[in-house]
């Protein structure tokens, strides 16, 4: 035997050897392999009940995001957006397509923000004018040993529209269609379809005037001659930053009204722009794209502001007082009810009844009350069956602000958790059972991953995370998973 062949058989019955000692058994998979094999480990018995949940983890300041296996735990891959070339990337918001095998691939949709908010300025002043006004459509591999996390297309550069707040994924009739992102500094909406080299599908914008006191709703188009926007990093801005949250009333451009997001109907060919500042949601005809109503959130308020007049591409709306902006809003999986935060002044939530087709005859029919001054109603997150709604009750520093779930049959808050500073988003495991939940996108201190049993109210894990997270969402495993998740309701 020559020293070669010594050497290779010891190196394989060595080998061998520190298999066993790990527990790499027959049929387990090797320590480089795309998924890890955590039989044997002391946490097993733990996470092995959320197999088949990856968690999409964008860090708010980091500049990267994550795709968390939450069943192990660990990151099965991550991507920082610094490499795309962006001076001082701000992942915002993130939505998932549905994977009936998240492990071996999945595409997902990301928004960038520009750090010129007082937030940043806290914690980083000199930020102020980094950042940009960013959408890509993302990919996650995990179909060889080495898994990764790749940018599919800029959206921002194929369009030629910059947006930087919510991104949303169709459902229902306008599931495997479009893809919709906002912005409250442009006050726009942009839909696209969902290809790898995305089409403008539909864009619109929305102001405000302050003297005849009416909301302009209209359609904008591209140029004609080059099919794009030019809409590209902070040119369309009416204010120097977004409005931060509880700051919808700041000052600011009076034609201003701090578009949050398009969220859709989980059942009708609806979807409905999310107005901030004037406490109301336009809701759209997604088969015309035409406006059919105008909202109304406040308590005390009527159920929809008037139309005044349509004209060429612009519906206009007498918006005569504002008794409360909002902040964030969505339908429950089922399409029963349509749910809108308010904020700020009134620190309530309102319950639309919204399964008649013509939405001109939904009605507000309860609030979910109870919050007090300081602490403002935030994201909302769904279970499959509609049997609990959660949300975000939150606070700015140094109060930490909650989590809380409701009872739909009596919209009273049955149950509620301080899982950490400044927490925001909530959404479901694939099964439903369980609620996670992320903190501490703002505050640079504690930060990480919540998991909340949905029934039992028992906080089952914490996950540490030096990222901070403003947003996250699970990876759903079918389009009837999608109306459920956060992908499609804020």
């Amino acid at each position: 035997m020559n020293r070669r062949q010594f050497l290779r058989g010891t190196l394989a019955t060595g080998a061998a050897g520190v298999a066993g000692h790990m527990g790499l058994g027959l049929g387990a998979s090797p320590a480089f392999g795309a998924v890890h094999d955590a039989r044997g480990e002391g946490t097993h018995e733990l996470f092995k009940k959320f197999k088949g949940n990856v968690v999409l983890l964008p860090g708010k300041y980091s500049g990267t995001v994550s795709a968390l296996d939450l069943s192990a735990p660990e990151t099965l891959a991550w991507y920082n957006y610094g490499l795309d070339g962006m001076d001082m990337p701000i992942p915002h918001h993130i939505a998932a397509m549905p994977s009936a095998d998240p492990y071996k691939s999945f595409d997902f949709y990301q928004t960038m923000q520009p750090p010129g908010a007082p937030y940043v300025n806290e914690n980083s002043p000199e930020w102020r004018d980094r950042g940009d006004f960013k959408m890509y459509k993302m990919r996650y591999d995990g179909s060889g040993q080495q898994n990764r996390i790749s940018v599919v297309s800029d959206v921002s550069e194929a369009t030629g529209m910059g947006l930087g707040v919510h991104v949303s994924i169709g459902v229902g009739q306008n599931a495997n269609k479009y893809v919709a992102y906002a912005d409250g500094q442009k006050d726009m909406v942009l839909i696209t379809d969902l290809g790898d080299d995305p089409k403008i599908v539909k864009a619109f914008k929305c102001d405000y005037d302050p003297v005849s006191r009416q909301l302009h709703v209209s359609h904008i188009f591209p140029d004609s001659s080059t099919g794009k926007f030019d809409l590209l990093g902070r040119k369309g801005m009416k204010t120097s930053h977004e409005a931060m949250l509880g700051e919808e009333l700041m000052p600011a451009d009076p034609t201003a009204v701090f578009v949050d997001a398009w969220t859709w109907h989980p059942e009708l060919p609806l979807g409905a722009i999310l107005i901030r500042r004037l406490g109301c949601c336009v809701i759209v005809n997604t088969e015309t794209w035409e406006p059919v109503a105008l909202l109304s959130t406040a308590k005390g308020s009527p159920d929809t502001f008037p139309e005044v007049k349509q004209k060429g591409s612009t519906w206009t709306y007498s918006v005569p007082s504002v008794l409360t902006p909002l902040h964030e809003a969505g339908f429950t999986p089922s399409g029963e009810y349509f749910l809108a935060c308010n904020n700020v002044l009134q620190n309530n939530i309102a319950v639309f009844r919204s399964t008649d087709p013509d939405p001109l005859k939904w009605k507000k029919e309860a609030f979910v009350e109870g919050f007090g001054r300081k602490y403002l109603p935030l994201h909302m997150g769904n279970v499959p069956d509609s049997r609990w709604v959660f949300f975000t009750i939150w606070a700015r520093k140094p109060n930490n602000g909650y989590i809380c779930k409701v009872d739909p049959k009596t919209w009273k808050v049955v149950a509620q958790w301080d899982t950490g500073p400044d927490p925001h988003t909530c959404d479901c495991t694939v099964d439903g059972k369980y609620i996670t939940t992320v903190y501490s996108g703002h505050q640079a201190g504690q930060s990480g991953l919540v998991v909340i049993n949905a029934d039992t109210d028992e906080i089952v894990a914490r996950l540490p995370s030096p990222a901070g997270h403003h947003d996250h969402v699970v990876v759903p495993e079918s389009w009837e998973g999608l109306k459920s998740s956060r992908s499609t309701s804020v």
